[in-house]
């Protein structure tokens, strides 16, 4: 005879087990059945519907069905009156057994299923058993091999988008290319919004970008790696990939999101070069405070399942309403260690110049891209200047040198900070 247990179990209990443990925010009315909520949730989200079905064994449920670890009250009232309301942090444990190794099949277990035993919750935490994570493609390279692909060692790495965003010729965007890898720039990469277009083939502006950074290396010593946007629907971003690849790219590009995150999964297996996760159209994902999931996870821990050895992160200072917690805590789950799942290289991109090189170094540590488009094209000597600029207050922050002493010996870091300040 089933138990009122049978749904619940502690964490000891799993520990070691193939479970993937969720953990849910959601807000419900004082006198509502938080437990018949959530055991229905994680019936639901495993084996069941909202009536009895035949067919479901007691082997089925031990093997297959979710277990619910705890429910707790925010704040923790346990004796007197109750606001009208109640918040509830509540953490499943879904067997792994039920997704395999698809990424997309275990958003669609995590995210909701049936609409009469869902509830209004949102996702704001993941936890990964090893037998999961050792299955994930996750980043080929990581921090450890962007950093030997580019040789830099010690410091952020420093990249470029190409601007405008879209419209230029691919001769075009070459000489601008060129002009910012006379700089000694480290990476340089499509904006978002430009991909494949007719006017604009990936594989063309492969071809003369990879020939200008050629050229620019022989002034500075430094070949800028040129990363290329191949968003689009999946047959035809892998094909682009691999052709982009064959004509001399060193890195492809994908906004994720928009893709979809198995997308970006099969295009970190399919190409050899590590791969840039774009976070373009994954505000949905997290903006919602009752639905959808955190950003920490949308933006940080999947992207890394799926592979992006390098990844933007959204936040505070460029004009982005992301909180800071939710800002650092995205750069945490790219850089944490995880078993079986090498780092993601968070990207800082949004109104990065000279003077927030600081911010972002005490705020993440030096494994981290610094991504300035503006302020490396905008700057008043010119993009070589704007590189300039970046390095000169990337290597003054790393070798401890006070800003303002780093002013006075560099002319492009000067007029940098004269025009757009520093941040605190």
């Amino acid at each position: 005879m089933p138990s009122a247990l049978d749904l619940f179990a502690t964490p000891e209990q799993l520990r070691g087990g193939d479970h993937v443990v969720a953990t849910y925010a959601l807000d419900l009315p004082a006198d509502a059945d938080a437990l018949a909520r959530m055991t229905g949730f994680a019936v639901g989200q495993t084996i069941g519907t909202w009536l009895p079905v035949p067919g479901i064994t007691a082997e089925m449920r031990a093997r297959h069905e979710a277990r619910v670890l705890s429910v707790l009250s925010v704040p923790p009232i346990d004796v007197g009156e109750a606001p009208e309301r109640l918040g509830y942090l509540v953490r499943i444990a879904l067997p792994t057994i039920n997704v395999g190794d698809s990424i997309p099949m275990l958003l669609t277990t995590l995210l909701g299923n049936d609409s009469s035993t869902s509830v209004e919750a949102k996702l704001v935490d993941v936890e990964l058993p090893d037998s999961l994570s050792a299955t994930l493609s996750g980043p080929k390279l990581g921090v450890e091999g962007l950093r030997a692909l580019t040789g830099v060692q010690g410091r952020p790495l420093l990249l470029n988008m190409i601007k405008p965003c879209a419209g230029l010729t691919p001769e075009a965007a070459r000489d601008i290319f060129r002009e910012t890898a006379l700089g000694g720039i480290d990476l340089i990469k499509d904006d978002e919004l430009i991909a494949n277009p007719p006017y604009s083939p990936v594989v063309e502006r492969v071809r003369l970008f990879t020939a200008a950074a050629k050229e620019a290396a022989g002034e500075t010593g430094v070949e800028t790696i040129y990363v290329p946007n191949v968003t689009d629907r999946p047959d035809r971003m892998l094909d682009t990939a691999r052709r982009a690849v064959d004509a001399g790219a060193r890195a492809v590009m994908v906004t994720y999101a928009t893709a979809g995150y198995g997308s970006l999964e099969a295009l970190a297996e399919a190409v050899d070069v590590p791969v840039l996760g774009h976070f373009a159209g994954a505000a949905p994902f997290f903006e919602g405070p009752a639905t959808g999931m955190s950003a920490p996870i949308a933006m940080g821990l999947l992207p890394r399942m799926a592979g992006a050895d390098m990844a933007l992160v959204q936040t505070p200072y460029g004009g982005g309403s992301i909180r800071r917690l939710s800002y650092v805590r995205t750069a945490h789950q790219m850089l944490l260690p995880r078993p079986g799942l090498k780092p993601t290289m968070p990207i800082i991109g949004g109104g990065v110049h000279p003077g927030t090189v600081d911010r972002y170094v005490t705020d993440l540590g030096v494994d981290t891209i610094l991504g300035a488009g503006g302020a490396i094209q905008g700057h008043p000597g010119g993009a070589a200047a704007g590189v300039r600029a970046m390095r000169q207050a990337i290597d003054a922050r790393v070798a401890g040198v006070p800003l303002a002493d780093a002013v006075a010996e560099h002319e492009e870091l000067r007029q940098a900070i004269d025009a757009w300040g520093a941040l605190d």
